[in-house]
């Protein structure tokens, strides 16, 4: 019997990653994921000490994951590891050289800027050690963030309520969609970095920031294209400048194997150096706008943009009606709250002073611990001020109770709106006694087209908003309008599209204005996806309970 050759293992933190790889990495090579990072700074704690040493944990469900690598890892002749070529990606390697007994200092480290087989030849020959200076970099700017997040938090639970939190880019943007810039002309330079790709996809193709990151990763982890094998199309989507792999992969000859998005974009990126674009911000906040108002403060923005719009809207200090963002009420006190003590900390010279001094890190030139403290040092005075002025006995804040119109069916007490991880509910004031709960619906005064009675709106887990009738079983995602159908009086919807085109239609299905109306395929194949989900998510519970 041959003896079992031993493979070398190569660790990425991406699943697609990982696949494109197999398809070329060769027999004496296996591959395999870390789906991000293993070990993380705790949530539920600052963990940062008094010398601002960290406290890494490992990440909620990932304990089965990091067992399965540590038996791979014990059969493997070699470790590489091959995650993203920036300094994130350098310290998620350094971490997992300590995870798994790694010595860093060998030629471990594999940097792949693109996905191809020939890159991959290249990369595994010029195989070096960890960046010491890299993975500090990325260390020091991600304890200053979360000291800051942490300690601002500890402020903000006393001064509004428990919960309440927010970081220095996070504080940054807030401030930002609270004071619109005038009316201008940006002009998007050919040059596609990171942030113009977002801002060039926005305007042609209608797409987020945060959609934009996700479809230009894919088009980097790569696709099979049959007896073409597997390779990435464009490089590094996160690094200085986007490349594509081969100018000898048009559109055209690759859209088969992309899906409408994934196509759209590569076809944006192909054709970068021929056109550039100007983009008319009319003073409404919204992705461009935003966009904007970063590049003119010189802000690097790419990385964290959609990331911190959503967790402004979960966080409800923001809502996006239509595109436009606009700062709630709650919003509206966390800013006044931070301006008063923390105006310097949250703002765009503070913010580029940081990435300076991370910069000088990486380069060397600067230690990741003196950059720390400094920073720190100067925040806590501002810290220490803002404690002080609450008064000894501050304690964290409950959040306010707000009491509902309804009345619980099950016991007749009043209904308290609640709030969770899927949004708002409703939940009954006599719990524990009571534990009846029910979705909240926010009434509106527009009137259900099927039965004549109120809607509501309500929103999903994502904060998609949709709106259904208080009494019947209506549902769409449409928007309900101010004008009503001219033929039989019942509510108007407007469907949208994704490229930001809509369509006006009557909510009745059975107004002569329906007949043939082109929404109707639409909304048919709206409810038969709906369906087909109802049915799936049925099949998981009757399976997961036999």
């Amino acid at each position: 019997m041959a003896e079992k050759v031993l493979k070398s293992l190569i660790l990425v933190e991406s699943t697609a990653k990982a696949r494109t790889l197999k398809k070329f990495v060769g027999r004496n090579y296996s591959v395999s994921s870390t789906d991000g990072f293993l070990k993380d700074l705790p949530k539920s704690r600052i963990g940062v000490d008094e010398n601002f040493q960290p406290d890494y944990i490992t990440v909620r469900g990932k304990g089965k994951l990091l067992a399965e690598l540590r038996r791979e890892t014990l059969n493997a002749r070699r470790i590489f590891l091959a995650t993203n070529p920036d300094a994130q990606g350098e310290f998620l390697a350094r971490q997992l050289c300590e995870i798994f007994g790694v010595n860093p200092l060998s030629r471990c480290r594999i940097v792949l800027n693109e996905l191809t087989k020939e890159t991959f030849k290249a990369a595994l020959a010029a195989a070096r050690p960890i960046d010491e200076n890299l993975a500090d970099a990325f260390q020091a700017k991600q304890i200053i963030d979360k000291y800051v997040s942490h300690k601002v938090g500890e402020y903000l639970e006393r001064k509004i309520w428990r919960g309440v939190k927010v970081g220095r880019f996070r504080g940054l943007l807030l401030k930002l969609i609270a004071a619109p810039p005038d009316k201008k002309i940006l002009t998007v330079d050919k040059i596609l970095t990171p942030a113009t790709l977002q801002e060039l996809a926005f305007k042609e193709l209608n797409l987020s920031a945060g959609r934009t990151r996700f479809i230009a990763e894919q088009l980097y982890e790569g696709f099979n294209f049959g007896k073409d094998g597997c390779a990435g199309l464009i490089t590094y989507p996160h690094g200085e400048e986007i490349f594509l792999t081969s100018e000898q992969r048009e559109p055209a000859a690759v859209k088969e194997f992309l899906s409408d998005y994934q196509f759209k974009l590569y076809d944006l990126i192909y054709s970068r150096k021929k056109t550039s674009a100007r983009m008319k911000l009319d003073g409404k906040m919204n992705d461009a706008a935003l966009m904007a108002a970063f590049d003119a403060l010189k802000v690097d923005w790419a990385d964290f943009f959609s990331i911190g719009v959503a967790s402004l809207i979960k966080r409800k200090y923001i809502t996006a009606e239509d595109s436009v963002y606009k700062v709630t009420a709650l919003g509206e006190r966390v800013l006044q709250a931070v301006d008063e003590f923390f105006a310097e900390v949250f703002g765009a010279a503070a913010y580029n002073e940081v990435n300076a001094q991370v910069a000088e890190v990486a380069a060397g030139r600067l230690k990741k611990i003196s950059v720390i403290e400094n920073y720190c040092a100067k925040f806590n005075e501002k810290f220490n001020e803002a404690m002080t002025s609450l008064g000894e006995d501050a304690q964290p804040q409950d959040e306010p109770v707000v009491e509902s119109d309804e009345v619980c069916e099950k016991c007749g007490r009043k209904m308290l709106i609640r709030h969770g991880r899927y949004g708002n509910f409703l939940a009954c004031s006599g719990y524990p006694e009571c534990k009846n709960t029910r979705p909240f619906l926010e009434l509106t005064d527009k009137v259900c087209p099927k039965c004549g009675k109120r809607l509501g709106k309500r929103s999903t887990s994502l904060n998609r908003n949709f709106y259904c009738c208080e009494a019947c079983d209506f549902m769409t995602w449409d928007r309900p309008q101010e004008i009503t159908c001219k033929t039989c009086g019942a509510t108007m919807f407007a469907h949208k599209f994704k490229g930001g085109r809509s369509m006006l239609y009557c909510g009745n299905e059975n107004c002569p204005t329906r007949a043939n109306h082109p929404v109707n395929k639409i909304l048919a194949e709206t409810k038969r996806r709906a369906d087909v989900r109802r049915k799936k998510l049925a099949a998981r519970k009757s399976g997961a309970k036999s």
